[in-house]
């Protein structure tokens, strides 16, 4: 065959690769594309911790005389922090109800000292547990003392009505750039010479009414702190199966 023919057999020729083995196979690196990541994912609390936490509420009702059912109001870890630190030594764990009762146990078959089933079946709602050895009136005379203000949170209840006069002085102390933002919020506003003016008579929340999201957005711009931490104590355990409500709690 003449040159033309054999370049078009060269070209036509199939070419057989080895074929790899399972061995290589297995070696080699799996392909890091087309991988399905779950956005919604969440990291899920170990058992293990659970375990500790409910041995850590036992070894805290052996080591200390009594244990007082606290309910929270307007729950702030930075309040929650410094409470702690006025407890010292004591132990103020805040944790699931669940997870607090199962510590506790809710049954004198269950339970983990006499009588302290009692605190467990009041658990209830936003608490926590204290564990100490001082007295009812100390504890009770701490936390009336310490009883912070903060900013209000949306669905919670306003304790007051609050009314913004109209004119430029009500949003003096705020700067140009947040007032697209006040308008977003329902409030009347108008930027005229770099300052914000308030066209009208603005209310923000009503006393015993619940506050949406834009009200307490508002409350805290205007630096209006609605929420009072505050701790109240429920009832009392002492070791020996002794238990007292609240309402009859004395030292």
């Amino acid at each position: 065959c003449g040159p033309s023919s054999f370049c078009r057999e060269a070209f036509t020729r199939r070419v057989q690769l080895p074929v790899p083995s399972s061995s290589q196979l297995r070696k080699m690196p799996k392909s890091k594309r087309n991988k399905v990541i779950t956005l919604t994912k969440t990291k899920k609390k170990p058992k293990e911790k659970k375990d500790t936490l409910i041995e850590e509420i036992r070894t805290s009702c052996e080591k200390f005389s009594r244990l007082y059912l606290v309910s929270i109001e307007n729950e702030r870890n930075t309040f929650i922090q410094a409470v702690r630190h006025k407890l010292r030594p004591g132990r103020l764990i805040c944790a699931k109800n669940k997870v607090m009762q199962l510590a506790l146990g809710t049954t004198p078959a269950t339970e983990c000292q006499d009588g302290v089933h009692q605190i467990a079946n009041r658990i209830t709602g936003p608490c926590a547990l204290l564990f100490s050895d001082k007295s009812p009136s100390e504890v009770q005379s701490l936390f009336a003392e310490y009883r912070p203000h903060d900013f209000a949170r949306a669905g919670a209840t306003a304790t007051e009505t609050v009314v913004l006069p109209k004119g430029e002085d009500t949003l003096a102390k705020l700067p140009h750039s947040i007032e697209a933002h006040l308008r977003q919020l329902g409030m009347p506003t108008q930027l005229i010479n770099g300052k914000i003016h308030l066209l009208g008579e603005h209310t923000v929340c009503k006393e015993g009414k619940e506050l949406t999201s834009d009200a307490a957005q508002v409350l805290k711009l205007m630096d209006v702190k609605q929420a009072q931490f505050t701790l109240e104590v429920e009832a009392h355990w002492e070791r020996g199966g002794k238990f007292v409500d609240c309402e009859d709690m004395e030292d």
